[in-house]
């Protein structure tokens, strides 16, 4: 019996270089792995995706997420940075308990699923105990979704136990050194969870790494490093004011703290010296368009980086703030660039600036370089894993006919994903996921939403508000 799968007949954007794009092309999938990509491809005994009409392309990368806050969806549109520091990581991160946990990184990966995303980075920072770890772990891992889950090095409240709340000691809680106990711990949910398969260990700072004299953030690196990570990621930037900028962006690299593949996130304030390190070191950074425009955060810095020879990718960052839909992250950055070039020039120019191919490539090739797994995924190139989408735009008129690369980025949406294949795994089909049973998920969502909203509803709001005081 063959495990071959043959996806047949669509518009294959390889993304590889040297093969090109097919308009009319097959796709050769055996086990986990791509075989063969051409024309036309004789395989009788392979099971067939009919993809004519389609655009196929390599499995869409989401950079940067907490997928934890899958179950906040709608609560983060308002929100300022300083507000979602207190609402997300001070009061809602305190709400989850382990099956909460459980279903909110379930559904987090099945909309990645939905969408296209066959890799996401899971900046996992919910780590309040060794049971919500184990839960979050599961989720994921349940969803059949790949990428890496990056465990957060980071303290997280929890207050299921309806213990009176100090804010000092809360604020101690979530400004400290991660507790020792989160090393084994973490070591333990590498070894329990993720040693096979399309998900990765990885490990993700506290948010205060970057700002931390640089002898204690090195401290902090090489704690992430002792666990062995596939990548570690990060929110990164720096103090930047008029005339003061402090960064020890430079000064980590040459202590050699980053000495594994290393991902950051946002970034925006980093000067262009600061970019150019980060780039000829081989640092990864990730754009999230939507968070960084709607929150005020700063420019957006994943074209300037891929022109400094840095390799970036774009990242959901908060599912509680939009939409898990990376084609829309990707039209974000290019018309925001787009404006911007067009400014700088001072008058209508006469040629478009940055091409919409190059926020593709952010979404798959130079995705995948910026988390060092360029050898694995980001193209349709046999040997590369079997991680594949279909997507069929505009229904109504073919556009897949004419521009395939516009038809993703300003004619398709999540919804237009026809195909997920994952490690060779068909998870999603003719616009359906597999194996998922919508209306039991859809109770749990229910449940652990409302307890969730529950035990926020009895925090003390004003106690917890304080815990940042004097900080933002």
């Amino acid at each position: 019996m063959t495990n071959d799968i043959l996806v047949r007949g669509g518009y294959v954007l390889t993304m590889d270089h040297e093969i090109g794009d097919l308009p009319v092309g097959d796709v050769l999938l055996s086990g986990d792995r791509i075989v063969e990509v051409a024309p036309s491809i004789h395989a009788p005994d392979a099971e067939i995706v009919d993809a004519a009409g389609m655009i196929v392309l390599p499995g869409i990368i989401d950079g940067h997420r907490h997928v934890w806050q899958s179950l906040l969806r709608g609560l983060a549109s308002d929100w300022t940075f300083p507000a979602y520091m207190i609402e997300a990581r001070a009061m809602y991160a305190g709400c989850f308990d382990a099956e909460d946990a459980y279903v909110a990184n379930l559904i987090g990966g099945l909309e990645s699923i939905q969408g296209g995303v066959t890799t996401v980075v899971d900046h996992s920072h919910l780590q309040a105990s060794p049971e919500i770890s184990d839960a979050l772990a599961r989720g994921l891992k349940d969803s059949g979704v790949g990428g890496i889950f990056c465990y957060g090095l980071q303290n997280a409240p929890s207050y299921i136990d309806g213990a009176p709340i100090d804010a000092d000691a809360v604020k101690d809680l979530l400004t400290r050194s991660p507790d020792p106990w989160h090393d084994e711990n973490a070591a333990r949910i590498r070894d329990t969870h993720f040693m096979t398969g399309p998900l990765s260990f990885g490990v993700a700072l506290p948010e205060a790494t970057p700002y931390m004299p640089a002898e204690f953030a090195a401290a902090i690196l090489a704690r992430a490093t002792a666990l062995s990570p596939r990548l570690v990621t990060g929110h990164w930037n720096a103090i930047s004011r008029p005339d003061v900028y402090v960064s020890t962006l430079s000064d980590l690299v040459g202590r050699n703290a980053f000495s594994i593949p290393t991902l950051l996130s946002h970034n925006n304030n980093l000067n262009e010296a600061d970019l150019k390190v980060m780039a000829s070191v081989g640092l990864g950074l990730c754009t999230c368009p939507d968070i960084e425009c709607g929150m005020g955060i700063g420019p957006l810095m994943a074209r300037r980086f891929v022109e400094l020879g840095g390799a970036a990718s774009l990242g959901l960052d908060l599912s509680a703030f939009v939409q898990a839909d990376m084609f829309k992250q990707a039209r974000v950055l290019l018309q925001i660039e787009r404006k911007l070039l067009a400014e700088e020039t001072g008058h209508m120019s006469a040629e478009i600036g940055y091409p919409t191919r190059a926020v593709l490539e952010l979404l798959t090739l130079t995705g995948a370089r910026s988390l060092g797994m360029d050898d694995e995924i980001g193209s349709l190139t046999p040997g590369k894993r079997a991680d594949l989408i279909v997507v069929a735009p505009a229904p109504l008129v073919n556009a897949a006919s004419s521009d395939p690369v516009a038809a993703l980025i300003f004619h398709t949406d999540a919804s237009d994903v026809d195909t997920v294949i994952v490690a060779g795994h068909v998870r999603k089909r003719a616009a359906g996921l597999q194996g998922v049973d919508h209306d039991d998920l859809a109770q749990r969502s229910r449940r652990s939403v409302a307890a969730i909203r529950e035990r926020y509803s009895r925090l003390p709001r004003e106690t917890l508000t304080g815990v940042w005081a004097d900080m933002f």
